[in-house]
This record gives C-alpha cells, structure tokens and sequence, in this order.
C-alpha cells in the first residue's frame, strides 16, 4: 500500500504573536542570488534515512533530485552563559546522521533535511532568473515543514521543538560602469571609505568586512544579525564581484512552529532593514529602490 501523508493545519493559520512592522525598504532590482531559510529543532534520535525517503514521497514530484551530504553541526546564539551542547554529543546514533537534499529538476529551490533541522533554499540559476520574494519562498517552507511535521506524527518520531531560526540573504554586487569593486568598496558600504591616515603604495586590491549586530527585545537579547563583505570573482566571465551575506539567527519565543515562522518573519525584515543600512545610496539607486530611503 502506498504511502499517504494527512492533511495537516497550516503553520501560518495557527496563532502567532503579531508583529507591527514599519514599510521595508524596496528595491526593483534587488542583487540577491541565494535565500536560506532555516528552522533548527530538538534533535529526533529515532529519525532515520527511511524516514527521509518517506518525506521525500510527499514532495519529490518537484523535488525529484536526491543527494546526502554532511550534517550541519547544531548552532545556538548563547548571551552570557555556557555554550548549549549539539544535539547529538554524548548520543549513539546508529547509522550516523545524514544532511539530505532534495532539489528541483534546475536546482532553483533545495530543501535539506536532517534529524535536528530543514531549510530552504532558492538559488539564482542564471542572469534572467528573478527573486520570487519572500512570501513566496516561506509559503512553500510552510508547506514543507508541515508534511515533516505530519510524517514524524505518524511514525511516532516526536515532533518540531524549535530552538534556533536562521535567515540568510546572499547578494553579488557589481559596480556601474563595470569598475572594479574591489577598489571602491566605499562606493558599496558605508562601514568602508578607504580613508587612510598615510599614503599607502598602492589602491587596495582585496577589502573583507565582518560585523554583527545584537537583537534584543525588552533589552533582553535574543539573537545576533552577522555581516560579511567578501571579495569574489563571477563564475561565468571571472569579473570582479562583491559577496554580501546577511544572516539572522535567533530564539523563537516558544518551542513552537508557529513561534518559529514568526521569528523567520521578523529574522527577514531585519535582514532587509540591514541590507539597506550597510549599503549606500548610490547602489540603492541601481538596484531602483522605491520606497521612500
């Protein structure tokens, strides 16, 4: 007999915290080539490759591209205090844990899947591929951490206990005009402007850029947003590019999906609100940004 996943509520009808939100800034052209959205949950013991492929029954119509690879090691944001152990020290997992993967037939959209996390992934393919925006990507996370939800219901695995939640936005920039960006990465950020108090022998060549930024709630922190500028070079013609990452992380409020995809929610409006704070107007402009900066 085959497999039949049941119907489950929706994670974005059951009740969340509502959240007031100011308007984000908005762009027509926006550089994103690669959106991550990650829920992290209390270690499953039991889950095993049998049950991945019972997941991957319920999606591998537009999923039907399968691979393993490595776990990704848990990751908590600790304030304070002791850093949390990963879900599996101290466990005897027989066999060890696997990452899966389950991508469409183009490689757009990846989802990952492992004992202790899912994510989403949208990647951008080619230059003429636009970014779908947010609502979209999370509308089908939705929907995919509700079938995992359901499955681990049925086979009496447990169920999803968040403890982490990640957004993560990668971005290439190139300059106007083709220059090299990375001898002007004051055109880029406003955290570089390439003022030196000597006279250096030359025009930098390469230009790394890490910050993060505490999130808090009532003062108490609950997350951390990290940046990063990196040099690169594009792999299709090899021209210099910039690579800007912005990643959110935090604890949901409660230990619930719901809680989780609220996080996923505020975790992606900062992501935009630092995305803007970090770059400059001039490139604001490029990317045709229309709301009012």
């Amino acid at each position: 007999m085959l497999y039949k996943m049941l119907s489950a509520p929706s994670t974005r009808a059951r009740q969340v915290p509502s959240i007031v939100r100011r308007r984000l800034p908005d762009f027509k052209s926006p550089p994103v080539t690669e959106v991550v959205l990650s829920v992290q949950f209390a270690g499953l013991p039991l889950f095993r490759g049998v049950h991945a492929g019972l997941y991957w029954r319920e999606i591998r119509d537009e999923y039907p591209v399968v691979s393993e690879q490595t776990p990704i090691p848990p990751i908590f944001e600790t304030f304070g205090a002791t850093p949390m152990l990963t879900s599996f020290q101290g466990q005897i997992m027989l066999p060890p844990p696997v990452r899966h993967w389950f991508e469409t037939p183009d490689g757009e959209h990846l989802v990952q899947l492992q004992p202790d996390r899912i994510l989403h992934n949208w990647r951008k393919r080619s230059p003429e591929m636009e970014y779908p925006r947010y609502e979209s990507l999370c509308a089908k996370f939705t929907d995919e951490v509700d079938k995992l939800a359901t499955l681990l219901g049925q086979e009496g695995l447990g169920e999803i206990r968040p403890n982490q939640c990640e957004v993560t936005y990668i971005n290439t920039i190139t300059l106007p005009g083709g220059e090299n960006p990375h001898e002007h990465f004051g055109r880029i950020t406003p955290l570089w402007t390439g003022d030196l108090s000597e006279p250096s022998p030359g025009s930098p060549e390469i230009t790394t850029i890490q910050t993060r930024f505490v999130l808090r709630k009532d003062h108490t922190p609950f997350g951390r947003v990290y940046v990063t500028f990196t040099p690169a070079f594009r792999a299709i013609d090899h021209k210099p590019v910039v690579q800007l990452e912005i990643t959110t992380r935090g604890k949901p409020e409660q230990q619930s999906i719901a809680a989780a995809f609220a996080l996923l929610d505020e975790g992606r409006d900062v992501v935009v609100r630092t995305f803007a704070s970090v770059t400059t107007p001039l490139m604001h402009k490029e990317w045709g940004r229309t709301d009012a900066a």
